[in-house]
């Protein structure tokens, strides 16, 4: 993403179908930015716990957030890779399964004056 201004927040939003391969497991999905997760004003994150009697295809789901900072300080103007990170309690996790085949999952980023 190319943010055009210092002054500005991020708003970030990434839908998809999240599944995992194993029972009785735990997933969590962050947004990163430039490789870490966001730190103010907090983390943009979802989870998910699959046990052996949910989710027979992968649900739909969204997570979305603002975000100005990470642990490295501020957001500033330029080049920002934005990207979905995924940690897994011992399986696999991933996004963008379809019972259809297709895969359909995106994100988008906004920049607002705050």
């Amino acid at each position: 993403y190319d943010k055009q201004r210092n002054d500005t927040i991020l708003k970030v939003e990434f839908h998809s179908q999240f599944a995992q391969s194993s029972n009785n497991r735990y997933n969590e999905y962050s947004f990163q930015f430039d490789g870490q997760e966001c730190s103010q004003p907090a983390p943009i994150v979802t989870s998910f716990y699959k046990t052996s009697s949910s989710w027979g295809v992968a649900p739909p789901g969204e997570m979305g957030g603002f975000c100005n900072a990470t642990s490295r300080g501020p957001l500033r103007s330029g080049q920002l890779s934005v990207s979905v990170h995924i940690r897994s309690s011992g399986n696999n996790a991933y996004t963008g399964k379809m019972s259809t085949g297709k895969v359909t999952s995106y994100i988008l980023v906004e920049e607002y004056c705050p």
